[in-house]
């Protein structure tokens, strides 16, 4: 739920003898972004209709029929950014130190406010048409829920960037530490894009940098800069070249099961239909969409990867990705709620891994999302991700132990495993370890998964037993982060209840507010600048 309130009317009056703040200027989104949001409701119109009258269209198919047909496509874009002007005329948004606001409507005239304080990120997103007009969208996430988010469509690509610095800006000054002054946390803020710029000369020659064509050479500093999207400043964590990224595809079970799966299925239809009614045009266009799904997919697995760099900055992990939709996002070193390591079969032999995070207020977790913080990595890139965002897990090497659980056999790993042997599955395959820093469930037959929960994060537990499970002798254990949930299946009874009495007792005393400034924090993230965690996401 967007955090939106209905504007009922004009605001009540200040109090006799009180000052009124002067009101920030509000501004409006770039002239031609009726343009680039008209195009969506034509597009609905025609996929409706066609999909409707596809066969009667091909059939009665005439010159004049055509013409009239493109008539009525010409007046619905017309009426399309018609509308879409009408509506951005009525959008304006504001940035000041309290927050962001965003007022839209014509008729029913609505405001969203994403208060400074519960700010949790804030990306550029690049959809092609809006990238070839040099636009782009700007999107505020707010700590709160699944889609607590302003959007703000759109603007120049130039000011897209400095607008996101000056909300990310806002945000630091909310969470000035205790002895900090205002001012000076935001002259650390001001600097902040010169400091990460300083790192940069710093470790210059001392990180891989890949172009997106996977090369490895290292690019002009113009190119680098127009390649990424302006991501080239902080230290290098992470990049993908193009070639592992391909690779990486082909070696990746999951989806090429898909893939042959939806030709199969495809091969499968055109049969029936030319089997049944002989072969049509009508008929392929029918099958249009389908096939439209499936190269989509395709397409989407290589974007979520293309021109991927992550970097370390002084506003936390920064990173880039995307092909024809490209997009920026950030996330606060401190603030992720929940990781999940995977390593398909395929992957195991040049120990590449994906890493996704669950961040409190941010739900965009599909593959070219803002919680892909690394879609196909080396060992080293691993490390290197996990040390900026996690905290220490409590082992001698934490890298190592994470390896053991990504490699060795359930069985071999100490840890609580199902007893039951109707879960024979699970048996070979589940193991849950709790370890000083977090709680850890390694799960997954081709596709080994490994879901880290910081031991700080836990929110609540729940213990449930159904029929089965009470003859069985075990139980099921939820664990409840803010974002997402663990599900742990058929735990031995005394292992459960031990387990949730421990992890009952951390929900309850190790993430106190009053002792944030002994929360655990990443080791190699930069701690000193890092955004304290807020009351919601505790």
């Amino acid at each position: 739920m967007n955090p939106s309130e209905a504007e009922n009317g004009p605001e009540a009056p200040n109090a006799p003898g009180a000052e009124r703040a002067p009101e920030t200027p509000r501004r409006r989104t770039h002239p031609i972004t009726p343009l680039v949001t008209g195009w969506k409701i034509v597009v609905a119109i025609v996929a409706v209709v066609s999909a409707q009258n596809i066969a009667r269209l091909v059939n009665d198919f005439s010159v004049s029929k055509a013409l009239i047909g493109a008539g009525v496509i010409l007046a619905a874009v017309v009426i399309a950014i018609v509308l879409s002007a009408i509506s951005w005329w009525f959008m304006t948004y504001a940035v000041d130190e309290e927050g962001v606001s965003l007022h839209t409507g014509v008729i029913s005239k609505s405001r969203e406010y994403a208060p400074r304080a519960r700010i949790e990120s804030v990306s550029v997103e690049r959809p092609l048409l809006a990238r070839l007009l040099g636009l782009a969208k700007v999107r505020v996430e707010i700590a709160g829920g699944g889609e607590s988010y302003l959007d703000i469509e759109y603007v120049k690509s130039a000011d897209a960037e400095q607008l996101r610095q000056r909300i990310l800006g806002v945000a630091a000054r909310a969470r000035t530490p205790e002895g900090e002054s205002p001012d000076q946390s935001e002259g650390a803020a001001a600097d902040a894009p010169q400091a990460d710029r300083d790192a940069a000369h710093r470790t210059e020659g001392t990180h891989e940098t890949s172009t997106v064509d996977g090369t490895g050479e290292d690019a002009p500093g113009a190119l680098q800069k127009l390649l990424y999207d302006g991501v080239t400043d902080g230290d290098m964590i992470a990049t993908i070249p193009t070639g592992r990224l391909v690779r990486s595809l082909v070696r990746d079970l999951g989806f090429l099961v898909g893939i042959v799966m939806s030709i199969l299925g495809l091969g499968v239809a055109i049969g029936l239909g030319i089997w049944t009614d002989g072969f049509s045009f009508a008929m392929i266009i029918a099958l249009a969409p389908a096939a439209f799904t499936v190269l989509k997919y395709v397409f989407g697995k290589i974007e979520s990867g293309w021109g991927f760099v992550s970097r370390d900055t002084d506003r936390g992990l920064r990173m880039r990705r995307g092909l024809a939709n490209t997009r920026t996002d950030n996330i606060a070193s401190g603030r992720v709620q929940r990781f999940s390591v995977r390593r398909p079969l395929l992957w195991r032999t040049p120990d590449w891994t994906a890493v996704t995070v669950t961040v409190a207020g941010i739900d965009d977790d599909d593959e070219n999302g803002a919680q892909s913080v690394l879609p196909v990595g080396t060992r080293e890139e691993l490390g290197a991700t996990l040390g900026h965002l996690a905290a220490p897990l409590g082992t001698d090497d934490d890298l190592a132990a994470l390896e053991h659980l990504l490699t060795a056999k359930a069985r071999e790993i100490h840890g609580i495993r199902t007893p039951a042997r109707l879960f024979w599955i699970s048996r070979r395959t589940d193991v849950t370890v709790l370890l000083p820093g977090a709680l850890i469930h390694r799960s997954g037959i081709l596709t080994r998964t490994v879901e880290i929960v910081p031991r700080e994060r836990i929110q609540q537990t729940t213990l449930s037993e159904g029929p089965l499970s009470r003859r069985l002798g075990v139980l099921d254990l939820a664990v409840h982060v803010a974002g997402e949930d663990l599900h742990i299946s058929a735990i031995p009874l005394q292992d459960a209840l031990a387990l949730h009495g421990t992890l009952a007792r951390d929900a309850r005393t190790l993430r106190r507010y009053r002792d944030r400034e002994q929360w655990p924090q990443p080791i190699l993230g930069r701690s000193s600048t890092a955004p304290h965690a807020s009351q919601e996401d505790r």
